[in-house]
């Protein structure tokens, strides 16, 4: 947490509200693709060894599809996996300035294993390129060549091999560390909404180990195989008019199982939720909270329905409407996670908010230094006669009138450089002959003097 104490600012209010905005939005990216990422990956390694295993092309051309088309491009990684990982980090961390917690530590664990992970998944994806450029190569080498090429044969079939090695390996790291990753993350943004376990969790056994952490996660994964299966019916029949060369056979297992996948982690999501909601410190629950709970858990209902609708009738024309449904009920859960967390820092916040207006005050305090104006002795030559912070002179307090300025310097400063009337219980301010930059110094002054008060 130190680490990052020196990397982040303390947030000011404004800061505060555009950090929960970024949040919201950056968890909106994140976890659909990380679900989407986590389903495709242990579904494609299961059915490309069974497949390898059994020599049924249906199976291997199912992993094949479902981790090319989930993982949507290379450059997927980066937009919806690295930045937007990093970018809740990095939120967290301002908005959790100086709490005793180790919530952030482990999150910047996940975040590493997070990219670790993405990239084996993505290199178990290209893999499949390199064996379907193989298998073409076998399709149309001319026999008669191969045969009097053995030293050429068995190179390539060395290659291929050295190929399933690195597909295997990579599916099965990826897939664990992203399981890793998902938990830790999961672990740690349950962490953060619960102040009164900040001090009593110290190391990372202790986060693992924990009912919160773990309905947490089933949380996370019955979200993820939402995702998944809704995504693999709208990108295999409804996207751009879906895959091309699908029979009736494979187009029937594909709606059984995604149909199947996405109504089994529909049913069970209300019930992680609910739990989720049970594990929430009193401090993070609100009427807000249980409202958006209901109404995710609402959208879940609809989109069950869909859902069922389309295997009993095996019918996928309804998969935009369903894939829509997925990312209504993904903010709908965002947006209760957000409020939650938000009740549970209010306190943390505050004191943060604090520590950010204690610094604008010194650094506008070294802006003064380094102007050579010295507005104390301004004041005690041209103000003191009329005016004290705490007494009525000829003119008011000043703890009565700075405050009105809201900090604003400039504003303050504009006043003080060409006074106006504005109290009628009070004579007219004379005009003091200062310059702007020692009218803007006394001002900053002022402000500090009263904001230490």
């Amino acid at each position: 947490m130190e680490f990052f104490d020196s990397l982040v600012i303390p947030p000011s209010e404004n800061h505060v509200l555009l950090l929960k905005y970024i949040l919201t939005i950056t968890l909106m990216l994140f976890i659909p693709y990380v679900g989407m990422m986590l389903g495709a990956a242990f579904i494609s390694t299961y059915f490309n060894k069974k497949g390898k295993l059994e020599g049924n092309k249906l199976y291997a051309r199912f992993a094949k599809d479902v981790i090319e088309k989930l993982t949507i491009t290379n450059s997927a990684e980066f937009a919806l996996g690295t930045i937007p990982v990093l970018s809740a980090l990095f939120a967290y961390a301002q908005l959790l300035y100086g709490a005793k917690t180790i919530a952030i530590s482990i999150m910047a664990l996940s975040a590493v294993i997070f990219i670790i992970a993405f990239t084996f998944i993505y290199k178990y994806r290209n893999t499949f390129k390199i064996e379907s450029v193989l298998q073409a190569y076998r399709r149309f080498a001319n026999p008669e060549i191969l045969k009097t090429n053995d030293k050429d044969v068995k190179e390539i079939e060395t290659f291929e091999e050295n190929v399933v090695s690195s597909n295997s390996t990579s599916g099965t790291a990826g897939k664990y560390l992203l399981l890793t990753a998902v938990y830790l993350f999961a672990g740690t943004t349950a962490l953060a909404s619960s102040p009164n376990m900040w001090e009593q969790v110290g190391n990372i056994l202790q986060v693992i180990f924990s009912w919160q952490s773990l309905f947490s996660f089933l949380s996370l994964v019955s979200i993820g195989g939402i995702v998944t299966g809704a995504a693999i019916i709208f990108y295999f029949f409804n996207w751009q008019g879906g895959l091309k060369d699908i029979d009736d056979e494979y187009a029937a297992f594909v709606k059984k199982f995604a149909g199947g996948l996405t109504l089994v982690s529909g049913v069970s999501l209300p019930l992680m939720l609910l739990i989720s909601y049970l594990y929430l410190p009193a401090i993070a629950q609100s009427p807000a909270v249980f409202y958006y709970m209901i109404i995710t858990l609402i959208v879940t209902l609809i989109l069950c329905n869909f859902v069922y609708a389309m295997i009993k009738n095996s019918d996928v024309q309804s998969g935009t409407v369903v894939f829509i449904l997925v990312f209504v009920l993904v903010l709908f859960n965002i947006i209760k996670d957000q409020a939650a967390f938000g009740n549970a820092i209010h306190e943390q916040t505050l004191e943060a908010t604090k520590v950010a207006e204690q610094l604008e005050i010194e650094a506008k305090n070294k802006t003064i230094q380094t102007t050579g104006i010295n507005p104390q002795q301004i004041y005690d030559t041209k103000c003191i006669a009329c005016h004290k912070f705490d007494q009525r002179l000829v003119g008011p307090p000043y703890d009565l009138t700075v405050p009105k300025y809201n900090g604003d310097v400039q504003k303050l400063a504009e006043y003080i450089f060409n006074p106006q009337k504005i109290d009628p219980n009070f004579p007219p301010m004379p005009n003091q002959g200062l310059k702007k930059k020692e009218a803007t110094a006394v001002a900053q002054w002022l402000i500090s003097k009263v904001g230490k008060k």
